[in-house]
C-alpha cells in the first residue's frame, strides 16, 4: 500500500493504470466542513438557542450527542424538535469544498486517459447533496454510492461496488487503484481484488486515528 500525505500526490504512483476510484469524504473534501455546515442549517431552526452553531460544534468535537446535549442544557428538548434537527442536517444543502488541487488533478487524470470513479458510503440524501455541491459529477465517470445498492451491507468493506466499478471503467482490476483515507475499511475490498491502494494519511480528518466511522455518525445522530 502507497501513503500520501496530499491527495494531489496520488498523480505520482498512478503512470501503469488506466482507472483511479475514489472515496469521498475526508479524501476529496473535508468531512468536518460537512459537520460544521451541518451545525449551521440547524442553527437557523433553533434561534431561541443564543450561539447554537458553537454549541452544537463544542458538543460534536467533545464526542457528545450534539442534538440531545443542546436540547437538553437549554431545556427545549423533545422527540419532534431532535426529529426536526435531523432531518435539517440530513437534508442540509452543505457548504463544502473540494481540496485545494483536487479539481486540477481530476482535470489532468482525464485529460491524460485515466477513467475516474467515485465509490463512497453514506446516506443517500447527504452523498448525494455533497456530490452536488462539490459538482464531482463533471469530473469522474461514473459514482457508486453504497447505499443504493441495497442498503448498509453494501458498504465498505464490501466488494460489490468495486466489481461493479470495475464493469462500469471496463478496466481490470489490476490496472485500477482505490484512494481514501480511512484504514481500517476503505482497502480491504480492493487488496482482495488485486487493485493498488493509496492510503491518503489526512490527519485532519474526521476519523484519523479511530476506529471505523461513516458519514451517519456524525455528531453522534445515527
Amino acid at each position: 500500500m502507497i501513503e500520501i500525505e496530499r491527495v494531489s500526490e496520488v498523480l505520482n504512483y498512478i503512470a501503469e493504470l488506466k482507472a483511479v476510484v475514489f472515496d469521498l469524504d475526508d479524501t476529496l473534501y473535508g468531512e468536518k466542513d460537512y459537520v460544521r455546515s451541518g451545525c449551521h442549517a440547524v442553527a437557523g431552526i433553533l434561534l431561541q438557542v443564543e450561539d447554537c452553531e458553537e454549541k452544537l460544534w463544542t458538543a460534536f468535537e467533545k464526542g457528545k450527542s450534539a442534538f440531545d446535549e443542546v436540547l437538553k442544557n437549554e431545556g427545549i428538548y423533545t422527540d419532534e424538535l431532535k426529529q426536526k434537527c435531523l432531518q435539517t442536517y440530513r437534508f442540509q444543502k452543505p457548504d463544502i469544498h473540494l481540496y485545494d488541487g483536487v479539481a486540477n488533478m481530476l482535470v489532468k487524470m482525464r485529460a491524460t486517459g485515466y477513467k475516474l470513479g467515485i465509490i463512497t458510503d453514506g446516506r443517500l440524501e447527504g452523498q448525494r447533496a455533497k456530490i452536488e455541491a462539490l459538482g464531482l459529477e463533471e469530473y469522474v465517470d461514473h459514482i457508486i454510492i453504497t447505499d443504493e445498492l441495497g442498503g448498509v451491507e453494501f458498504r465498505k468493506p464490501n466488494d460489490t461496488a468495486f466489481r461493479m466499478m470495475k464493469e462500469k471503467l471496463d478496466v481490470k482490476f489490476s490496472e485500477m487503484c482505490y484512494v481514501g483515507d480511512n484504514i481500517k475499511k476503505d482497502f480491504v475490498a480492493p487488496e482482495k481484488l488485486g487493485m493498488q491502494c493509496i492510503w491518503f494519511r489526512n490527519k485532519d480528518g474526521l476519523y484519523y486515528g479511530k476506529r471505523g466511522g461513516n458519514s451517519s455518525a456524525h455528531l453522534n445522530i445515527s
